[in-house]
């Protein structure tokens, strides 16, 4: 993964790194599966469009405290290399589709606030606080390895992902699908007879007949104490549960949250968008369903964990402490970078602990 040593586009503004965030980038890549770290640039310009981009080697020279921490960086990575070749096995998936993003781009549609982004990060947001590693991928692609797969912004999707989709929750699946998804093939024909695409409603058991977007300063609260906003819809239930209901306008008494049992899996569905602790509470419900727990249990919130896994049966813990706290360690581990026995993370601090 390219990165900056020293580089956080902020809007208008490029701010540099804290202390110690050069090697827990790096080593958040690596935890991921990548091979190595890579930056983005040797030698900081003296001139032209990038001279303020920041580089290996900066302006200030090897006397500077980027170039120190991008040596010690170096120096750690060199240490993991029976790493290589290993995998991360996530049990969650994200639902991204490059189609859907561009489908929501175009003039004209119910409400400019449907935004294609947002979404997935409030979606990879819940399932990193709640210490769980995620994949991205596609609605068409295999998904059966997957316990619990999100579908946040699905605009539009194609009959071939609708029906995996529907497969999936046949086979034993877990599916959560958000608000406006499946509204559109993939050819930006909307779809008659109500939304989601067929082969999805059959998963859900429901069917939308009609969006309703809220006003900017617009919010709704649900059965369940929960609270919405930028969108809910009009849809009535063709076997599914719902588990809470709007109270708000015309809607009042519709299904917000439903749930549906189909084969071996269940599908659910949530016709707004919910605030970051509701929509947390429900990522949380949802994993709990599904059997998915963290890879390594009792850490604390801001201390991030990602398992790799070897062929012959090897793994190592990948820790990073984002916090100003020193953490304790469940069970003390050999460390990698340190070559000893690690009990606890220090403040900012990271680890590569050697699985049994």
């Amino acid at each position: 993964m390219e990165q900056g040593t020293s580089t956080l586009y902020d809007g208008d503004q490029v701010l540099g790194k804290e202390p110690g965030e050069i090697l827990r980038h790096s080593l958040g890549h690596i935890a991921r599966g990548s091979e190595g770290a890579l930056f983005f640039q040797w030698r900081q310009s003296r001139a032209g469009a990038e001279t303020w981009h920041s580089a290996m080697l900066p302006h200030a020279g090897p006397d500077s405290r980027v170039f120190r921490e991008v040596t010690q960086t170096g120096e750690a990575v060199a240490r993991l290399g029976e790493l290589a070749g290993s995998v991360v096995t996530a049990p969650v998936a994200v639902l991204d589709d490059p189609d859907a993003m561009w489908a929501l781009e175009v003039d004209g549609l119910p409400s400019t606030r449907l935004h294609y982004h947002a979404p997935l990060a409030e979606a990879h947001r819940a399932l990193w606080d709640a210490g769980i590693t995620a994949d991205f991928a596609h609605p068409e692609h295999e998904l059966s390895r997957y316990r619990l797969v999100i579908a946040p912004s699905l605009f539009l999707l194609s009959d071939k992902g609708a029906e995996n989709l529907r497969r999936y929750v046949e086979g034993g699946g877990t599916l959560l699908v958000q608000y406006a998804s499946g509204f559109v093939d993939d050819r930006m024909h909307a779809r008659l007879g109500g939304y989601p695409a067929g082969p999805l409603r059959e998963a859900l058991g429901i069917r939308v007949e009609e969006h309703r977007p809220l006003r900017t300063d617009e919010g709704i609260t649900l059965s369940d104490g929960s609270h919405g906003t930028v969108w809910s819809e009009s849809l009535r239930t063709e076997g599914a549960e719902t588990l809470a209901t709007y109270t708000h306008g015309m809607l009042t008494g519709s299904p917000a949250l439903t749930r549906h049992r189909s084969g071996t899996g269940q599908g659910w569905y949530l016709s707004t968008r919910l605030d970051d602790a509701d929509y947390a509470a429900l990522v949380g419900r949802l994993l709990q369903e599904a059997g998915v727990d963290p890879d390594v249990p009792g850490l604390p919130a801001g201390v991030e964990a990602v398992t790799r896994h070897a062929s012959d049966g090897s793994c190592w813990q990948v820790l990073l402490n984002h916090t100003p706290e020193a953490v304790p360690l469940p069970e003390p581990a050999h460390d990698l970078l340190t070559d000893a026995l690690a009990h606890e993370l220090p403040p900012g601090g990271c680890a590569v602990l050697r699985g049994p």
